[in-house]
């Protein structure tokens, strides 16, 4: 098998280098020096010249499916509903699954962005904490799945124990 890059991945290489070199080299050797996070200006930097993509692995690629699937269930809720046929199970399995796809996705980012994700200056922080709360004030998850469970076992369960 040849392993060995083709002309358009050696022009990437180039590219990605003389930017390093020109750009990312003294912020380097600052951080090494000051062990510290790379700067907001030059992460904003790298943000312009397309490399972040880079660092997120296959593993977030799946938040997109999660949305959809979550998006999906909550149409389900609201056609049914819309037809004359609303549904505990239908509500609560779409409010569950949502809550819990914004925490994990959100999450994920956030672990992505190390401690950039916790500044203002970035809209992670702000979705990360509406995913908490609208997994709270739309009833906490633990409900939504009592209720879920008491529509397919055909029977209410005490929510009070």
């Amino acid at each position: 098998m040849d392993f060995s890059l083709n002309q358009e991945q050696e022009q990437l290489v180039e590219t990605v280098r003389r930017f390093a070199q020109a750009e990312l080299l003294d912020e380097a050797r600052r951080i090494e020096d000051e062990d510290e996070p790379a700067s907001h200006a030059i992460v904003k930097r790298y943000a312009e010249f397309g490399l972040l993509g880079v660092n997120i692995t296959e593993e977030l690629g799946g938040g997109m499916s999660h949305l959809d699937a979550a998006r999906l269930l909550l149409y389900r809720a609201v056609i049914n509903a819309q037809k004359g046929l609303p549904s505990v199970a239908d509500s609560s399995i779409a409010k569950c699954f949502s809550n819990e796809m914004v925490r994990e996705v959100t999450g994920k980012a956030l672990q992505l962005m190390g401690g950039y994700g916790y500044s203002k200056e970035f809209p992670v922080e702000q979705k990360l904490r509406d995913g908490w709360g609208w997994g709270i004030a739309g009833r906490a998850i633990d409900i939504q799945k009592t209720n879920f469970a008491a529509a397919l076992a055909g029977r209410r369960f005490d929510q009070r124990r």
